[in-house]
This record gives structure tokens, sequence and C-alpha cells, in this order.
């Protein structure tokens, strides 16, 4: 019989029989119906784990389900790679690191303000992604308006020397058609990007799912992610300042002085592009300090190892340096 939401009771599983999950266990890693649920809560072994719905337990994403809640063979956290460890590469690789419990770990951890800021740097990237498009979308109005200002301007002259004019208005349109349109080609390029690399929403649901659904273990595991994932998005809004996309552009038109002897000339005057300082700031409220919010647990005497650094030879006698 197949399950409406895809998911059985394990616990019948085992027994032949076939029954829709209505809960899940993170740490059993399997479904529960209603009467196994009642069970696993009242077992002495298992009365603390965290079970939630199957509704629930559906709305966090794939990659943050499935990691494993305990495995008998990673017991320990090293903060230096920021990876769980077995006992083989405690033995191997990690004789004088920094490895504590992962138990205290989930207990210690400030995940909550962690999402916090990750959560608060995501509303100030959708401001300033808000304030770039209206920024963006009133420099190209300024820039329609000084095109109609020079257009008036040439017809003003052209009433003065109307057979002449006409060829070199035709030229000095095409001009600043170019130049409009290369401002305006730029624009757009630069909101697509940003249209395109705009992964705030989807991030921002799936910290909320994070936040709301999942095991304390998975979100303290899945944190670092998130907040590289945000920075990311944060270099990309500030590469736009460092790279010069958010510029002012204006286009400037000079008449040429020698209009008088128009018969003479052969160009009415000049279009040229030109940048200045933006006049939007990007702010981000999130506070810069708060970058590592896992605890720091502090070492006692009994914890320092003592290993072989050299050999000192002084009057025949050896002497061995330790740390």
């Amino acid at each position: 019989m197949a399950s409406a939401n895809g998911i059985l009771c394990g616990v019948c599983e085992t027994q032949f029989v076939v029954r829709e999950a209505a809960f899940w266990c993170a740490e059993c890693d399997e479904g529960l119906c209603s009467t196994c649920e009642k069970h696993n809560r009242a077992s002495k072994g298992t009365k603390n784990h965290e079970i939630t719905s199957v509704n629930d337990f559906q709305q966090i994403p794939s990659s943050i389900a499935s990691i494993n809640q305990y495995c008998s063979d990673h017991v320990h956290y090293c903060f230096r790679r920021e990876k769980r460890r077995c006992p083989h590469c405690i033995i191997t690789n990690h004789k004088t690191w920094d490895l504590i419990a992962i138990d205290e770990i989930v207990q210690t951890s400030n995940t909550s303000a962690l999402f916090d800021i990750m959560e608060q740097s995501i509303q100030d990237m959708k401001r300033n992604m808000t304030k770039i498009v209206e920024d963006r979308r009133q420099n190209l109005e300024k820039i329609q308006q000084q095109r109609q200002k020079f257009h008036t301007d040439i017809r003003e002259i052209q009433e003065k020397i109307n057979k002449h004019l006409n060829q070199l208005e035709n030229e000095i349109q095409q001009d600043i058609q170019a130049a409009k349109q290369k401002v305006q080609s730029q624009t757009e390029k630069l909101l697509s990007k940003l249209s395109d690399h705009d992964k705030s929403l989807e991030l921002q649901k799936n910290i909320f799912a994070t936040k709301s659904f999942a095991t304390d273990l998975q979100t303290v595991l899945v944190g670092k992610m998130f907040e590289a994932e945000v920075q990311n998005e944060e270099k990309l809004l500030q590469s736009l300042i460092e790279d010069g996309s958010l510029q002012q552009i204006n286009l400037q038109f000079r008449i040429d002085d020698k209009m008088s002897e128009i018969l003479s000339l052969t160009r009415i005057g000049e279009i040229s592009v030109i940048t200045k300082k933006p006049t939007i700031t990007l702010t981000m409220d999130r506070d810069d300090q708060a970058q590592h919010l896992l605890p720091k647990i502090s070492k006692s005497i009994n914890d320092i190892n003592l290993s072989l650094l050299k050999h000192l030879k002084y009057q025949m006698r050896k002497y061995n340096l330790y740390s």
C-alpha cells in the first residue's frame, strides 16, 4: 500500500506491517505511526529523542534532512576543520587538535544568533537590491531627459541653418543613440545579472525551514554553509561598488564653437558618456563582529600532551625538549 506522504512507519515495517507514518524521529532516522510514536516517547532509551511531524520534516531541505543525527563512529567534533571525526581519525590525525564531544557542541552553540544574523543580512541585501534597481531606473530616465534636451537644442540651431544642419543632425543623432544604447545595454545587463543571481528568497526559505523544523544538530552543521552563501551574496553587492557598476552615467553635449561657420563644419557637436560617483549607499545592519558563534572550549592542564621537538647535546649530555 502506498503512503500518502511517501513515508512508512519503520517499526511496523520490521514486523511486515505497512502503515503510514505520522511522525519522524531524527535520531532513529525513521518514520513512526501514532502507536509507535507513543512507545518511542515512553521507552527509556528513546524518550529524549527529537520527534516532529512528517509534514514538518518534509519541509526541511533534503540536503539538511539527509544529515545523520547520530552515528556510532562519529562522536567528536573538530574545531580546526569544522567536521565530525571518528575514533580512528582522532588516533591517527588529530592527536593535538581541539576535539570535544559533539553533544557538547549542540548544547552550547548559539545557532539562533547565527541564523538571526544571516536573516538580517538577507533583508539588507534585498533592500539594497531594491535601491540599486530604482537608482538604475532613475538614471535611465535622466539619460532620456538629457537626450530630449539635446534634440531640442539641435532643432533650434536647425531653424537657422536648415539645409546643412539636416545632414549634421543625422550624424549627431546616431552618436546620441549609440551612447544611450550603450548605457542602456550596460544597465540592463547589470539588472539581469542581479536578477539571475538573487538567491536571497530561496536562502531565506531554507533558513526559515531549518530554524523551524530541523534538529539542533542539523542547524549547527548547516549553519556555516548558509553563512558562506550569505557572504557570497554580500561580496557580489560590494563588487558592484568596487568595479564601478553603480557610478552615475550622464550624457554630455557640447555645441561646437564653429557653428557660425556652419558651411565648413563636418559635425554639430560631440556626444560623450561621463560617469560620476554613485548617489546610493549600500547599508548592512548586521554586526560584522559576529562571525564565529561556535563555543570555544578552554583546555585544562590535563589536556596538554607533550611532544618531542628536538635533541640538544651539551658536554656529552643529552637533553630532550618537550612542549
